[in-house]
C-alpha cells in the first residue's frame, strides 16, 4: 500500500464509496458506457521526518496537480545531464505517461477514435503552465469550459466545424466549479449540464465530481481505522496524527496544544482557510484561532507538525540542506494502480519547513527511482488511439481559432507599427523630409492616423513625430502601439498551448519591453516581433487553427497596405506621385528592396502601383494577399454551413477578381479610379473579417450548426 486513500481505492469493498468497482455501472447504461473509475488519478504528499520515517500529509484527489511539472522537471534533467542519468539506470516516466493517456481514452463511451479534453480553468490560473505542457504531452486538445456545450446529456466540444463529441474529460477545474447549474452557481468556469451527462454515464471524468470531498485533512482522522474495518489491515505508510475538532475530547486536546499543532480546515474547498501553524502565531493570534475553533469545531482539525528532513539543493550559489516534501501520483491502468517511478519534490528556498508550496516560493526538483538494471517494459495496452482526432479540420475549438485569428491580426498590426517607426529616422537621414517635406508630413500624419491619434493641423514633421512617439507609449490610448501589443501579449497567453516554448520567451521579452516603456523605434521589440513572426509560420502545425491565424495576418497586412496606399497616395493629386513618394510608399510597405531588386530601380508610378497591386510574386502586395485568403478559405470545413460558407468563399474570390482586373495604368493617372479601387478593397477586406467571425467563430449565420454532431 502507498498510502490511506490511494489504498481503499484500490480496494474491493463493494459498499465503499471511495472503492472504484462501487461505482460501476451495467454495460447497458448510458450510451455504450463502460465502467468508470471514481478515482482514476491520485496524489499524496510525502515527508520524512528528522529520523528517516515516511508520513502522508496530504491526499490529493480532485484535480490533483504537479504531473506536468513533475514531466518538465524529468525532460530537462536528462537533456542537461544525459550521461549521468543514463549511468544511474533511472527508471523512465514515459510509460506510466502512456498507460495514463491509454486508461484515459479506454474510460469513456467505446469509440474507435474516442475524443479527450483537458479542462482548465484558463491562463489566469497560476497551474496554468503544467495544464497547457500537460495537454501538448498528452495529445489532448486544451479547452475552458466555454468551449465545451451539453446536449441530450452528452458533452460537446464547440469547433469550427460543428459540435464534436467528447468521450472523457480530464479536468483541472475543482468539482465545484465544474457546473453552474448543478453545483456553484457564481461559477464561469464549468459545464452547464455537466454534472448529469457525467452521472449518466454520457462521458468520463477525471477525476470524479465530488472527489475532493474525500481529500479534506479532517478524513484522515479516521483513515486508519476506516482502513482496518475495509481492508482488515493497518496502513502501512502513517498519516500525520489528526484530531477532528468536531469531537469534544479531540478539540479539546487541539486547543490544549495549539502552539505545536498545525490547524486546518477539516474540508477543503472554496473559502476554506490555509493552514495556520501554531507555533508561528503570537499570542493574539492564537486567541483568535482558538476563539474561531471553539465558535465552529466541526469546521477545524489539529494536526501534528511534521519537522520535515532535508534535500540537497543548490541556494544562493551553494548547496544547502533544504527542508522538502515530496508528490507521488497512481494512476488506475489496466485493471491495477500503477505509481509514477518518481513525484515532485519540493522545497522551500527560505530553509523554512513550515511552509512548502509552490504558490508561496518553493520550488521543484526531479525525483529519480532507480532500477538494478535495464527496467523492464511493459507492454502497450491494446487500446491506444491512432491519430489525434483533434487534428482533424473540423475539431479545432472555436474559441482557439478566435484566439488566433486575433493573434495573426494583432502581430500584424503591431509589427507594422514597429517597423513604421523605425523608419522615421531613416527618412530624415535620407534628406526626404528636406527634399520633400509635404511627404515626410504626411508620413507623420500617417502614423498617427493608424493609431488612431488626431494630427494637429499645420504641425511641421517633428512635432508630428514627436506626437506619433508619444502616443505610442500610452496603453490607455485605443490603437496605440503599446495597447496593440498589449492586445497581442494577452492573445499569445491565452493560445501560448499551440505555441513553441521559444514563444514563450519572447512573450517574457515583449513584456518587459511594454513594462519598461521601451521606444516605439526599439530594435528589441522589433527583434521580438520579427521571431515571433518567423515562430508562427514555421513551427506550428499547418492545421485548421494555423489557418485562422494566417487568415487574421493575411486580411491585417492586405488592410495595412491599402491604409498606407490611401494615406500617401490617393490623398493628393496626379501631381503628388513624385519620385520621392512612391519610395516612401515603398519604403513603408517593406517592398523597397523588392521593387529594386526586380524593377530595376524604376520609380514610375504604374510599375509601383503594378507591384504593390497585382504583382504575382510579390509577397508584400494585395494580390498575394487575397490570393492567400481564398485558399486559406477553401481549406476550411464547409458541411456545418454549406450556404454562408459558399458566400465567404464568392466574396474571397471577389477580391481576387477585382486586383487581378485591376490597370495600374488607369489607376497611376486617375485619382478619382485610384481612391475607388482602394474603397472597395478595404470594404471586402472588412466584409471578409466580419464573416469569418460570423460563420466561424460565434457562428451566426450557422443556424443548424450546432445539430451538426461528429
Amino acid at each position: 500500500m502507498v498510502s490511506g486513500l490511494g489504498e481503499l481505492a484500490a480496494g474491493r469493498d463493494p459498499e465503499c464509496i471511495c472503492c472504484p468497482q462501487s461505482v460501476g455501472v451495467e454495460s447497458g447504461a448510458g450510451a455504450g458506457a463502460s465502467r468508470p473509475r471514481f478515482l482514476h488519478t491520485y496524489a499524496a504528499d510525502l515527508a520524512r521526518s528528522l529520523d528517516g520515517r515516511w508520513w502522508v500529509l496530504d491526499d490529493r484527489l480532485d484535480a490533483p496537480s504537479g504531473l506536468g511539472y513533475s514531466l518538465q522537471n524529468r525532460i530537462i534533467v536528462r537533456q542537461t545531464l544525459p550521461r549521468i542519468f543514463r549511468q544511474a539506470h533511472v527508471q523512465r516516466q514515459y510509460r506510466f505517461f502512456r498507460d495514463f493517456r491509454a486508461s484515459v481514452e479506454g474510460m469513456g463511451p467505446y469509440r474507435d477514435d474516442p475524443l479527450v479534453v483537458f479542462l482548465t480553468p484558463g491562463p489566469a490560473n497560476e497551474t496554468y503552465f503544467e495544464h497547457a505542457y500537460l495537454a501538448r504531452y498528452l495529445g489532448y486538445p486544451l479547452v475552458e469550459g466555454a468551449d465545451l456545450t451539453t446536449r441530450d446529456q452528452q458533452v460537446y466540444l464547440r469547433t469550427v466545424g460543428g459540435l464534436r463529441r467528447v468521450d472523457a474529460i480530464v479536468r483541472r477545474v475543482d468539482s465545484e466549479s465544474c457546473d453552474p447549474l448543478e453545483l456553484d452557481p457564481d461559477s464561469v468556469l464549468g459545464v452547464p449540464g455537466l454534472a448529469n451527462a457525467a452521472l449518466e454515464v454520457r462521458v468520463s471524468v477525471v477525476n470524479q465530481l465530488g472527489a475532493g470531498a474525500l481529500e479534506g485533512p479532517g478524513i484522515l482522522a479516521f483513515l486508519a481505522p476506516l482502513c482496518r474495518q475495509l481492508l482488515g489491515e493497518d496502513l502501512r505508510l502513517p498519516h500525520a496524527a489528526t484530531w477532528w475538532c468536531g469531537h469534544k475530547d479531540a478539540c479539546d486536546y487541539v486547543l490544549a496544544n495549539l502552539s505545536s499543532l498545525v490547524v486546518k480546515s477539516a474540508y477543503r474547498g472554496a473559502g476554506s482557510a490555509p493552514a495556520r501553524y501554531g507555533a508561528l502565531l503570537g499570542d493574539a493570534e492564537r486567541d483568535a484561532l482558538a476563539s474561531a475553533i471553539k465558535a465552529g469545531p466541526g469546521s477545524y482539525c489539529g494536526q501534528e507538525r511534521v519537522l520535515l528532513g532535508t534535500t540537497p539543493a543548490w541556494v544562493d550559489g551553494a548547496i544547502r540542506p533544504m527542508p522538502f516534501t515530496v508528490r507521488v501520483f497512481l494512476i488506475w491502468s489496466d485493471g491495477d494502480y500503477h505509481a509514477m517511478p518518481g513525484g515532485l519534490t519540493r522545497f522551500n528556498p527560505s530553509g523554512e519547513d513550515a511552509i512548502v508550496s509552490m504558490q508561496q516560493g518553493s520550488v521543484t526538483k526531479d525525483t529519480w527511482v532507480l532500477a538494478g538494471g535495464r527496467a523492464e517494459e511493459r507492454p502497450a495496452p491494446a487500446r491506444s488511439r491512432v491519430a489525434p482526432p483533434a487534428r482533424r479540420p473540423a475539431s479545432t475549438p472555436s474559441r482557439l481559432a478566435d484566439d488566433l485569428f486575433w493573434l495573426g491580426r494583432y502581430l500584424e498590426r503591431t509589427s507594422q507599427l514597429a517597423r513604421m517607426f523605425s523608419k522615421l529616422d531613416v527618412l530624415s537621414d535620407e534628406e526626404i523630409a528636406t527634399l520633400d517635406p509635404g511627404v515626410a508630413v504626411e508620413l507623420a500624419r500617417v502614423l498617427i492616423a493608424a493609431q488612431e491619434g488626431s494630427p494637429a493641423p499645420g504641425a511641421r514633421f517633428e512635432e508630428l513625430t514627436a506626437a506619433a512617439r508619444g502616443i505610442s507609449r500610452d496603453r490607455r490610448h485605443r490603437a496605440s502601439l503599446s495597447n496593440n501589443l498589449d492586445h497581442l501579449l494577452r492573445l499569445i497567453a491565452q493560445a501560448k498551448a499551440r505555441l513553441p516554448q521559444e514563444a514563450w520567451k519572447i512573450i517574457r521579452c515583449l513584456g518587459e519591453a511594454l513594462e519598461s516603456g521601451a521606444p516605439a523605434d526599439s530594435p528589441v521589440l522589433r527583434e521580438q516581433l520579427s521571431m515571433f513572426e518567423m515562430l508562427a509560420a514555421e513551427t506550428i502545425p499547418h492545421d485548421t487553427g494555423w489557418r485562422f491565424l494566417e487568415l487574421g495576418r493575411r486580411l491585417e497586412r492586405g488592410h495595412q497596405l491599402v491604409f498606407l496606399f490611401q494615406g500617401l497616395v490617393a490623398g493628393g493629386s496626379n501631381r503628388d506621385l513624385s519620385e520621392f513618394r512612391l519610395q516612401t510608399l515603398l519604403h513603408f510597405t517593406d517592398n523597397l528592396f523588392m521593387y529594386r531588386s526586380v524593377r530595376n530601380g524604376a520609380f514610375q508610378a504604374a510599375d509601383v502601383f503594378s507591384w504593390l497591386i497585382d504583382g504575382e510574386e510579390n509577397p508584400r502586395g494585395l494580390r498575394f494577399q487575397a490570393e492567400q485568403i481564398k485558399q486559406l478559405l477553401d481549406a476550411l470545413p464547409a458541411d456545418f454551413a454549406p450556404p454562408a460558407v459558399a458566400a465567404l468563399r464568392r466574396i474571397a474570390f471577389q477580391l481576387v477578381s477585382s486586383i487581378r482586373l485591376a490597370d495600374a495604368e488607369t489607376l497611376a493617372k486617375s485619382v478619382t479610379h485610384t481612391r475607388a479601387f482602394l474603397a472597395e478593397a478595404a470594404a471586402t477586406i472588412a466584409e471578409i473579417s466580419d464573416r469569418i467571425t460570423q460563420v466561424y467563430l460565434i457562428h451566426a449565420e450557422s443556424p443548424g450548426w450546432m445539430d451538426r454532431v461528429h
